[in-house]
């Protein structure tokens, strides 16, 4: 994987993904080799932004909505699933990425 594999590879079309949704300016996909989970999808800005915090209002609300509509698919598929991005060090790839997972593999937090 390269420095910024979904610009260098996902968006051009370099390497083959199960394509879920796809508008202007966000794509909505299931990786070759999922991170996590056993369901797990990928919502990404189809131009480069760094992080969450790098992300202007007008492109978060397409963002969100696209975010929403893979989660709402997971969802009926798993009955439910988690829903993050990474910032900082936790960021391994320096290009702005949702995970939308269901099922093993995925964090579980028990209840005190």
């Amino acid at each position: 994987m390269g420095p910024d594999w979904y610009c260098d590879d996902v968006i051009p079309g370099n390497v083959r993904v199960e394509v879920l949704g796809r508008t202007a300016n966000t794509l909505a996909f299931r990786p070759p080799i999922p991170g996590f989970g056993t369901d797990h999808v990928i919502v990404i800005p189809t131009r480069h932004v760094s992080s969450l915090l790098d992300l202007d209002d007008e492109l978060a609300v397409e963002l969100l909505a696209a975010v929403k509509k893979a989660a709402a698919h997971v969802i009926e598929l798993h009955g439910g699933c988690q829903v993050l991005t990474t910032l900082g060090d936790e960021q391994h790839n320096k290009h702005l990425h949702w995970h939308v997972a269901a099922g093993a593999g995925v964090a579980r937090f028990v209840a005190r």
